[in-house]
């Protein structure tokens, strides 16, 4: 047991990685992009991914998670040859649905264009970007069916690295939101190229697949029908906002708003990326029971990363904005904060999720996702024509915290599952938060300077109170231990 929460954790590691780089990238895209172009063009840029992130959704029918569950799950049952027939079998599926909605998708193209009111050339991007998606996407899940966390990394770095400098380039050479998107194709295509040469000579293709395709699609539906709603989640504050604002400026600065709240799921999301392959992997060794044990000290360790330094960036959120993006995008401090602070139910939903994804528990996480947009919905139709911005807040709040209660309690009865010291993190959180909201509140000075002061200030506390309250056990510590890069081990004896 403990090897292989160790091998969650070290796979965490490569996918921490992984996560920080395509999140570095994507930060420094997002500053420049709000300096090089103005707020009603990155109003533009938020439905250009929209739409690209719809198509990719819509088409993948959850395929690449079904890839994932069988690949991994046969190898720990030790039998090769139906983990090669379950990827070949959903690659064959989802290649003739994609293939078929984006023939479809060309078209209707006039009209999608008209629906989302963007350029239908920038249209026809988006819906090319999100097929070659699907592909990486199906080349990934057999990535992290195989355990080949690396490969899975250097996929998403190339494309968001290719892809988002690329952006900036042609954005300010002048191509402006059509910079954008033939930059983020073209990480799209480097990134399936890669794939394919990184995937020969794995999971070799079956004459006689007898993999089971209604198999398949018992599991993958479900989740399908999960990622649609995931989508909505994700999405639907963001198109209600433009559909009842008609103000491009105010989902611009919305739009990087809630992009900035990514960083703040590194460690959560890395984890549930590793756990959901590592779960399956134990379930067909070992059974049901055997991995309730695994999740404990994840769920400890996410949240003592996201709990502190969610808080801190909500009671900080002014200063915050108006260093990264600059002073016009302070006006969605109070939308930030409120993001910020979802975070923390939001991250733990997705560690949960994952698990019950494994577990074969599908339609309890389709029953979060519908219950929790249902919420979403309603509270942007009450309180986005009155608060715009911070109405959709207030919507994507109500909605993680709702998805998470339902699959906690899922997590909780079906396992029996009950953590403990999870009050003494959130005690340690609400602290370390404490210096930076002083700060905050009564210095009056330059903007970089005071961020630069609640920083360290935040730092501090953190570091001292982790020594004092002792939160981490041997086994967790250990675990952190592993992850952690060689070259900073030593800075991590000396906070331990």
């Amino acid at each position: 047991m403990v090897d292989l929460i160790k091998s969650v954790t070290l796979g965490t590691s490569y996918i921490t990685l992984m996560n920080a780089a395509n999140l570095g990238v994507s930060f420094a895209f997002y500053v420049l992009i709000a300096r090089i172009l103005t707020t009603n063009e990155v109003g533009a840029i938020s439905l250009l991914f929209m739409v690209m992130t719809g198509f990719n959704t819509l088409t993948l029918l959850a395929l690449n998670a079904a890839i994932i569950k069988f690949v991994s799950e046969s190898l720990g049952m030790n039998d090769a040859g139906k983990a090669s027939a379950a990827f070949w079998r959903s690659f064959k599926a989802a290649s003739i649905v994609a293939i078929a909605s984006f023939m479809l998708a060309i078209f209707i193209l006039p009209y999608i264009s008209l629906i989302v009111k963007l350029d239908a050339f920038l249209i026809f991007i988006a819906l090319a970007t999100g097929l070659i998606l699907n592909y990486t996407s199906l080349f990934g899940g057999a990535f992290y069916g195989l355990w080949l966390y690396g490969l899975v990394a250097l996929q998403n770095i190339i494309y968001f690295g290719v892809g988002r400098f690329l952006a900036i380039a042609l954005a300010k050479f002048g191509l402006g939101i059509q910079g954008v998107a033939l930059g983020v194709l073209t990480g799209a295509l480097a990134c399936l190229i890669y794939s394919i040469i990184a995937f020969k000579g794995k999971l070799k293709h079956i004459k006689n697949d007898s993999f089971s395709i209604k198999l398949l699609f018992n599991y993958s539906l479900p989740l399908y029908a999960m990622n649609i709603i995931s989508y909505a989640q994700g999405w639907l504050d963001i198109a209600l906002l433009y559909k009842l604002t008609s103000d491009l400026s105010a989902l611009g600065v919305y739009y990087l708003v809630v992009s900035s709240i990514s960083v703040l799921t590194l460690i959560p999301n890395s984890l549930a990326s590793v756990l959901f392959p590592t779960m399956s992997y134990r379930l067909g060794e070992s059974g049901v029971e055997s991995v309730k044990d695994m999740l404990e000290p994840l769920i400890r360790l996410s949240l003592l990363f996201i709990a502190p330094v969610s808080l801190a960036l909500a009671v900080v959120s002014p200063t915050a904005l108006t260093v990264v993006y600059g002073a016009r995008y302070a006006v969605g401090a109070i939308a930030l904060t409120i993001t910020s602070l979802a975070a923390i139910p939001a991250s733990l939903y997705a560690l949960f999720a994952s698990s019950l994804q494994a577990l074969g528990y599908t339609k309890p996480i389709a029953l979060a996702g519908l219950i929790s947009i249902s919420a979403d919905a309603a509270t942007l139709w009450l309180t986005v024509p009155m608060l715009s911005g911070v109405g959709a807040a207030l919507a994507r709040a109500l909605m993680a915290t709702t998805a998470f209660t339902v699959v906690y309690l899922t997590i909780k009865l079906r396992l029996n599952f009950n953590p403990k010291g999870l009050k003494r993190i959130i005690l340690y959180a609400i602290l370390t938060a404490l210096f930076p909201l002083i700060l905050e509140r009564t210095l009056e000075i330059n903007a970089l300077v005071k961020g630069f002061l609640e920083l360290i200030s935040f730092l501090i506390a953190a570091i001292t109170l982790l020594k004092g309250l002792k939160l981490l056990n041997s086994l967790e510590k250990s675990l952190i231990e592993k992850a952690v890069p060689n070259a900073l081990k030593p800075l991590l004896h000396l906070i331990f």
